[in-house]
């Protein structure tokens, strides 16, 4: 008899875990599918930005302050560390301390309309 039980609870235990694991299986294109979208919006912001002048004015004093494109990793992207913490109202940093970028509103506001935002 108590063999049986542990063979039922065991039995149950794998089936709860196959079932978990297929439920978990089918949820990551979803949210695979979600990043590419993100990566094609932020490629269209990109471009977008980048034939503006305001926008290209603010990039221009990213990149005086050292920022360079594709070097997000090492906390120097131009647009992820740069760029974007500007359009979103805030300072970059670089080594975890604020870094001032000499932009004025108007080009901010004037980017921000090219792109869309609010």
């Amino acid at each position: 008899m108590r063999t049986t039980t542990r063979i039922l609870v065991s039995g149950t235990f794998i089936v709860l875990a196959m079932w978990g694991s297929l439920l978990q299986a089918q949820t990551v294109p979803a949210q695979a599918n979600r990043t590419a979208q993100n990566h094609a919006a932020v490629a269209q912001s990109h471009s977008a930005a980048e034939s503006n002048s305001a926008c290209q004015r603010i990039l221009a004093e990213c990149k005086k302050l050292g920022y360079i494109q594709g070097q997000w990793k090492k906390d120097n992207g131009l647009w992820k560390d740069c760029f974007d913490p500007v359009m979103k109202g805030g300072n970059p940093t670089r080594d975890g301390k604020s870094v001032n970028v000499p932009v004025s509103p108007s080009d901010v506001e004037a980017c921000r309309t090219a792109q869309g935002h609010k």
